[in-house]
Parts: structure tokens; C-alpha cells; sequence
């Protein structure tokens, strides 16, 4: 595990020492005196519900004819963003929050040869009450926010962005992302990047609004590529979560463009699975109101998320989308508040309930401890190296297959 990876552990470590009765969270129904109940929601509706996105993407539906979900901020095609090809670009949003309420962005690096893109959502933690947000800071950047200058030096860094023979490297000959275009989504609302809500927690306001500002990059992120042909989502730890939650609000604002997803270490557990923790998730989920974004025929999606998986496999069955996972994760289960061997069991559930069924999605499953694989490519399972799987991926290769142990 790198660095970054072992900070984001650290981080999320914290979690599993948690007791339920002293975490005061917003908006669950309980009250604090270190919290309060009040929240709006980000995108200005009065019950948190999202509006159809039209634009230029148009309304995009699965291969049933059926509407994908409506967006908690409605994608509003706007200026293209423009760069200088094969360069890391910083490009400021002023109608985006960190969780302090300070203004981000994104980070652009724009091919001269492709017409594919790979949006990547960085990770680091979570958070959703005073204790977890501001005593115990388990979010990366929620309280300081994140600037240019966060991203130049995630942007130069060789273990990170920069990394040589790896999927952001344009000069690796087998990087099957090469020619596509970046877009990379910072980390600095600490909900996973799908929360829709400005809360109060304590004396501090918290911007949980990870998936208001996807919706606001989408606006200009899609006018910029009239000619794509292909988009893979991706994220690691709590961006792997979060290239799930924004997957369909992504196909929508892109419309005909397939959009395949790729969730490293994002691992929702099933409900049973989840249900042995501490509790944490589900009153996470809560505080960032991710019930508004869940979509509407899908009926479990709020009380077991976990199905997002299968449902994505049956709304979009001509797409695909990966998992790629240590067998023994060593972050997700002190955030889940269970052991690693009932993470394990979870895991396996998925891959059985959700995935087997679904032949347009496979997993990756490293038979070790570790968290976080988008930047170890060598990695390998059954003599296939993960850099070979999410080539088959993308390439539509007919081989392409589930590697476990």
C-alpha cells in the first residue's frame, strides 16, 4: 500500500473506535448537543428530489426504454473546457463546495488522439457528524478544502497521478487508457462524493454536495467532448463509491455515450452483511441525504446498496461495469465496523447475489490485505495481471472474466 493509501487507512481506522452514542449526526433523527437537526438541500428543491437532465446529453435510458434517474441538480450544458492536450490543468468551479464551503474544481489532462474519457473520484475517508468531520477530521480536505495547489502536487506525485506505467501514464505502451482524456475529481466533501446537502453540525456548517458538484463539472465536462464514443467512471476507496453513485446522472448528461464503471475498493456490502457493523452506514448515508439520489425504480437501493450492482447490470446490459478488491481489505471493514473475515463474507455475497448473474459484470479480487489497487496494474490474481483485466474491460474483450482467488 502506498502512502496516500496508508493515510486514507489511517483515516478510516479511526471510525471503527466510534461509539454510536457519542457521534452526534444531522439529520437522522436524533438529536445532540454538539449537532443540530437543520439541513437544506444543495440543489435548492424543497424535498431533496432531482430534476430530469435534458441538455445537450438529453435524458439518457437503459436498453428497455426506461429512464435512468432524475439528477439532484439537473445537467445544464455549459462552456467546453479547453487545455493544452497531454498537460495536467487546473480548472477552478466557482459553483462548487468543499465541505468548509470554499470553491473547488477539477483537474483536466485533454488527449490530441482519443475520442474516450476516464473521470476519476479521488478518495480519502468520510465523515458525517462534528465528532468524525471536525474532532477526529476523518474526511481529507473537508475542513481545509482543496485548491490548485492541493492538485499540483497530487498531479507531479510518482506513487499518484504521475505514476510511470500507470493508467494515467500516456507513454505506457499497455496502459489501455492512454489515449483517453482525464478528468479527475477531487475529494473534499467527505460523503463519498454523493451527498446533496448543506447541514448544520454543531457550530460549523457542513457542504455534504460531492454529487452537486459532479452534477456542476458534468455541465461543462460534456460539452467538451461532442465526439466521444466512450466514458468509463472510475473511482478508489470513497471515489469507488462515489463512481457508482454518479454513474447514472453521468450516462444521463452524456445520453447516447455508453458509460461503463470501474469501482476499486468501493465495496458496498450487502444488507446482512452491513447490518453486523456498527451502524455507522446507514446513519452516514442519512446525514448526506443520499436517499435523494437513489434511483426511483429501484426499490433496495436506499436500504441496501449493494444492489446498485445488479441494477446497474440490468438497466445497462450492454455496458460494463468491474469491482476490483482485496480479499481482505484492510480499510472498509474498521469503516463498516466488522472483521475482516465478515467483510470477506460480504464480498463474496456480492460477487455471488450481484455479479454472477450478470455476465456484464466481473470483479477483481486479490487474495491478500491491502486497500486500494488503480495504482498497482501488476498486480495478479490466476496469472492476470489487473492492468491485463481492465484492458479486457474496455476493450470488449469476450474473455474478460472474474479473477479470484
Amino acid at each position: 500500500m502506498n502512502e496516500r493509501a496508508s493515510s486514507i487507512a489511517l483515516r478510516l481506522f479511526l471510525l471503527s473506535g466510534l461509539s454510536l452514542a457519542a457521534v452526534p449526526l444531522a439529520g437522522c433523527g436524533g438529536s445532540s448537543s454538539s449537532s443540530s437537526d437543520t439541513a437544506t438541500d444543495a440543489g435548492g428543491g424543497s424535498d431533496g428530489a432531482t430534476a430530469d437532465g435534458g441538455g445537450s446529453g438529453g435524458d439518457a435510458s437503459g436498453d428497455d426504454g426506461s429512464s435512468t434517474q432524475p439528477e439532484a441538480g439537473g445537467y445544464v450544458p455549459g462552456e467546453p473546457i479547453t487545455a493544452t492536450p497531454s498537460t495536467w490543468t487546473w480548472v477552478p468551479f466557482a459553483n462548487s463546495s468543499c465541505g468548509n464551503g470554499s470553491p473547488t474544481g477539477i483537474g483536466v489532462n485533454l488527449s490530441s488522439t482519443g475520442t474516450r474519457v476516464l473521470i476519476y473520484l479521488e478518495g480519502g475517508g468520510a465523515c458525517w457528524s462534528s465528532e468524525t468531520c471536525y474532532a477526529l477530521q476523518t474526511a481529507a480536505n473537508f475542513t481545509t478544502g482543496y485548491t490548485e495547489a492541493n492538485f499540483t502536487a497530487e498531479s507531479t506525485d510518482t506513487t499518484y497521478l504521475a505514476q510511470p506505467g500507470g493508467f494515467f501514464d500516456r507513454s505506457a505502451a499497455a496502459n489501455p487508457f492512454k489515449d483517453y482524456s482525464y478528468i479527475y475529481v477531487p475529494y473534499c466533501t467527505g460523503d463519498i462524493h454523493g451527498g446533496t446537502v448543506v447541514t448544520q453540525l454543531g457550530t460549523n456548517t457542513a457542504h455534504f454536495v460531492g454529487y452537486e458538484n459532479f452534477t456542476a463539472f458534468l455541465d461543462r465536462i460534456v460539452p467538451t467532448f461532442p465526439t466521444a464514443d466512450r466514458v468509463v467512471i472510475a473511482g478508489s476507496s470513497g471515489g469507488g463509491y462515489g463512481a457508482v453513485l454518479n454513474s447514472l446522472q453521468t450516462q444521463s448528461a452524456f445520453g447516447s455515450v455508453r458509460v461503463d464503471v470501474l469501482d476499486d475498493s468501493g465495496t458496498f456490502l450487502p444488507a446482512d452483511v452491513s447490518a453486523m457493523g456498527n451502524g455507522n452506514i446507514p446513519l452516514a448515508l442519512t446525514t448526506w441525504n443520499l436517499a435523494a439520489i437513489a434511483p426511483s425504480d429501484c426499490s433496495t437501493c436506499v436500504s441496501d446498496p449493494s444492489t446498485l450492482y445488479g441494477y446497474f447490470a440490468k438497466k445497462f446490459p450492454t455496458h460494463r461495469a468491474a469491482l476490483l478488491s482485496y480479499q481482505q481489505d484492510s480499510v472498509l471493514p474498521s469503516y463498516y465496523g466488522v472483521s475482516t473475515a465478515e467483510f470477506t463474507t460480504g464480498l463474496t455475497e456480492d460477487l455471488t447475489t450481484e455479479f454472477a448473474p450478470n455476465p456484464n459484470l466481473q470483479a477483481f479480487v486479490v487474495g491478500s490485505a491491502g486497500h486500494v489497487l488503480f495504482f498497482s496494474p501488476t498486480l495478479t490474481t490466476n496469472n492476470v495481471t489487473l492492468q491485463t483485466f481492465v484492458t479486457q474491460m474496455v476493450t470488449d474483450d469476450a474473455s474478460w472474466a472474474t479473477e479470484t482467488p
